[in-house]
């Protein structure tokens, strides 16, 4: 099967090639992860992000705060961002003590320096995650996914 990639590969120009070598590294390194996961734990990897919550906002609910700290990591792996439909530079930032508390559950939208911060919002000091983003319609769209996939309304606060 390899031989018969490379020969087409061959024939393609350096580009293609250059970006079907780094997808074959790519699987090759994959394949060693699952094969050390399994030695490690006995359970494949991908067994971890099956049970990974729905929504980014629910992965903030259930995260643990570790002695000496008042609130949790906000830390995803690249995987978790995909997953969640993030960019592999996305930044977390705590919601708790931006902008004024609501009575309900919203998408909140902050503006502040070099960017926006969007995300679900927790009334009377629930909290919650947002996302930084730095471009304006990146921050509308994500807004736009959250409150279809939540049902929440957008609300924007400026400081």
């Amino acid at each position: 099967m390899s031989g018969l990639v490379l020969s087409i590969a061959d024939r393609q120009p350096h580009h293609v090639q250059s970006r079907a070598i780094a997808a074959v590294n790519l699987q090759r390194e994959r394949e060693r992860d699952h094969v050390r996961s399994m030695r490690k734990t006995g359970n494949p990897a991908e067994v971890e992000y099956r049970d990974t919550p729905a929504t980014l906002d629910a992965w903030y609910r259930v995260q643990s705060i570790k002695p000496g700290r008042i609130s949790p990591r906000l830390v995803l792996s690249p995987e978790q961002k995909r997953i969640y439909g993030l960019p592999p530079s996305a930044k977390l930032v705590d919601l708790r003590r931006m902008g004024p508390e609501t009575d309900q559950w919203s998408v909140a939208v902050f503006p502040i320096l070099h960017g926006y911060v969007v995300g679900v919002k927790a009334p009377a000091g629930g909290g919650g995650v947002g996302v930084l983003w730095r471009k304006s319609y990146k921050a509308s769209d994500y807004a736009m996914r959250l409150s279809i996939e939540h049902g929440f309304p957008i609300q924007e606060r400026y400081a």
